[in-house]
């Protein structure tokens, strides 16, 4: 785990799990959740050493559907009892009955968390309501399993993928200004643009 900047904390995947970001102290949003109910503990013990208090979770955004995202959801819920925000084109499948405090995204709306806002971008293709979190004044992007570090893409042979909805995706984010690029797997790199433009050349070559 490391800070990437601004009481940003990024906890790397192990295993199968995604990698998960703690954003802000006061107020503390997390996104993504891992994909098991035991992974909390892990998560727990790394707020503990960045004294990050528990109480002060307020917001659980997920970038997709997908399980190594998503699978440590109930624990989440039953420790922290967070605002949950996702796409609403996925909510439906994730969850059998609505949490009360689910918030459903369509895409450009805005989350506060801490001094920080970051807009909801609407990325399909990996899957279809997978999500981006751009925050403009630190140049940050958090991108889920759209693109990774180093031009790599997120896979679209999984049902519901589509690799032209994956390269019309990417091209929105091309006209984001990103310095910090935060993905779902892989590290966190800078000169993020640099990445999205590799990554974009390389689902129009795939694709």
């Amino acid at each position: 785990m490391q800070i990437i900047e601004n009481n940003i904390v990024f906890i790397e995947g192990i295993g199968f799990n995604s990698n998960i970001y703690l954003v802000g102290k006061n107020e503390i949003g997390i996104i993504d959740t891992g994909a098991s109910p035991n992974y909390i503990t892990h998560v727990l013990q790394v707020m503990e050493q960045f004294e990050l208090e528990k109480e002060n979770v307020q917001k659980l955004i997920l970038t997709h559907i997908h399980p190594d995202h998503t699978g440590g959801v109930a624990a989440f819920i039953d420790t922290f009892d967070p605002i949950i925000y996702m796409h609403k084109k996925e909510a439906p499948h994730l969850f059998r009955q609505a949490p009360p405090k689910l918030q459903l995204l369509e895409g450009g709306e805005t989350i506060a968390i801490d001094g920080f806002s970051f807009e909801v971008v609407h990325t399909p293709g990996h899957s279809p309501g997978g999500i981006c979190l751009y925050e403009a004044s630190q140049k940050i992007l958090f991108s889920g399993d759209t693109v990774f570090s180093y031009g790599n893409i997120g896979r679209v042979d999984l049902p519901y993928g589509s690799a032209q909805d994956l390269i019309t995706s990417i091209e929105k984010l091309l006209k984001l200004d990103v310095e910090f690029l935060c993905p779902g797997h892989m590290p966190v790199i800078r000169d993020g643009n640099k990445s999205i433009k590799q990554s974009y050349n390389f689902a129009k070559m795939v694709g």
